[in-house]
C-alpha cells in the first residue's frame, strides 16, 4: 500500500496568514512528505474562492518537482470542464518534463456552479467536455500533428510541443456511476473516495471489460474524505483540528448547496480519522476494505488554516508508526 498527501494551499479569514508564508509552509510540506517515506503528493483546483483555494496547479507542482526527486506529483484534480485540452496537454507535458517524469493527471469535470458562471463555461456541457478532453490529450501528447471534431473542440492540424517524458497516467476522479463509467470506457484509472460504493467500484471494473481492458491493470488511488489527523492524544487531537474540520466541512456543503452545521459541536466526529496512530490505521483498514483493490491512498497533508507545525507532526507520527503497518 503506497500513501500521498493532498494540499490546497487555502489561507481561511479566520486563520489569514500572509500568502507568502502560506506558499512556503505548504512548499516545506511537500518536501518533507518525500523525506518522511510518503508516495506522492496531490494538489487540487478550484477558482475564485474567497480562501484562495489554489487556482493554478501546474505552477506549484512544477515548485515542488524542483524541491523533491523521488515522490510522484498529482492533481486531483484539474477541473477539465473549465480547461481547454490544448493548454492541459501543454501544462502537463511541460510539469512531466520538470519533474523527471513524475507527473500524474487527475481529471474531474468540475461542480462548482460560480466557477462555471464567472469563466464563461457551460456546466452543463462539463462532462462532455471532459470527455473530449481525454481523447484530445492522448493525441497531443504523440507530438504529431492531429485534427479532432468533437463537439465541442474543433481543431484543424495541431502539433503539441513538447510532449512528456512518457504520457503521464491519467485518472478520472469522482464516486459517481458517471465518473465510473467515464474511466473504464476510456481505459484509464479510477480516483474515488473511500467511501464510494462497491456497485460504483463494479461497474467500473465492468466497465473496463466490456471496452477491451484487463481490471488487473487498473489499480485504485482512493482518497480519504474529509481527513486523517495523528496525534498522540485522540481528544486533544480533536480538539486541535475540530474547528479547521468544520470549516473544511461546511465550505464543501456551500459549494454543493447544501445547509452547513452551525456549530462545531455539530461537527460529526465519525467521519474523520483523529487519534493515535494505531486507531488511525485500523480506521483506515475498515474503510479500504469495501474497495477491493486499492493500490494508493492519498489524504489531505493539512486541513485549511491548520498551523504547519502540527500538520507535520501529524505526518511524522504517520510516518512512523502508521505506513509501517502497510508496507
Amino acid at each position: 500500500m503506497k500513501f500521498g498527501i493532498w494540499l490546497d494551499f487555502r489561507n481561511p479569514a479566520g486563520w489569514r496568514r500572509p500568502w507568502t508564508d502560506v506558499y512556503e509552509e505548504t512548499l516545506s510540506l511537500a518536501t518533507d512528505a518525500e523525506t518522511l517515506g510518503f508516495e506522492s503528493v496531490w494538489l487540487s483546483e478550484h477558482h475564485l474562492t474567497d480562501d484562495g483555494y489554489l487556482p493554478s496547479l501546474f505552477p506549484a507542482l512544477a515548485a515542488i518537482a524542483a524541491r523533491t526527486s523521488r515522490v510522484r506529483l498529482g492533481t486531483a484534480m484539474v477541473l477539465a470542464g473549465l480547461t481547454h485540452p490544448l493548454r492541459l496537454a501543454e501544462d502537463a507535458a511541460v510539469t512531466d518534463l520538470l519533474s523527471g517524469g513524475r507527473l500524474e493527471l487527475g481529471l474531474a469535470p468540475g461542480y462548482r456552479e460560480k466557477e462555471f458562471e464567472a469563466l464563461g463555461f457551460d456546466r452543463a456541457k462539463r462532462g462532455a467536455r471532459t470527455e473530449e478532453t481525454v481523447e484530445i490529450l492522448r493525441r497531443a501528447w504523440t507530438g504529431e500533428p492531429f485534427s479532432y471534431a468533437g463537439k465541442h473542440f474543433d481543431l484543424d492540424d495541431v502539433v503539441v510541443t513538447p510532449v512528456p517524458q512518457s504520457p503521464p497516467p491519467v485518472w478520472i476522479g469522482g464516486g459517481s456511476e458517471a465518473a465510473a463509467r467515464r474511466a473504464g470506457r476510456h481505459g484509464l484509472r479510477f480516483l474515488p473516495d473511500l467511501g464510494t460504493s462497491p456497485e460504483v467500484l463494479d461497474l467500473y471494473r465492468r466497465t473496463l471489460v466490456e471496452h477491451g481492458h484487463d481490471p488487473a491493470g487498473f489499480g485504485l488511488t482512493a482518497i480519504v474524505t474529509p481527513g486523517v489527523y495523528v496525534c498522540e492524544d485522540a481528544e486533544e487531537g480533536w480538539q486541535e483540528i475540530r474547528e479547521h474540520y468544520w470549516y473544511l466541512l461546511n465550505k464543501f456543503q456551500e459549494w454543493f448547496g447544501n445547509p452547513g452545521l452551525p456549530s462545531v459541536d455539530d461537527l460529526p466526529r465519525e467521519l474523520f480519522l483523529v487519534g493515535p496512530p494505531d486507531v488511525v490505521a485500523e480506521g483506515l483498514r475498515d474503510r479500504i476494505k469495501p474497495l477491493g483493490d486499492v493500490e494508493r491512498v492519498i489524504f489531505f497533508g493539512r486541513a485549511p488554516g491548520l498551523p504547519v507545525d502540527r500538520a507535520r507532526r501529524s505526518l511524522e507520527l504517520f510516518s512512523e508508526h502508521v505506513l509501517p503497518q502497510f508496507a
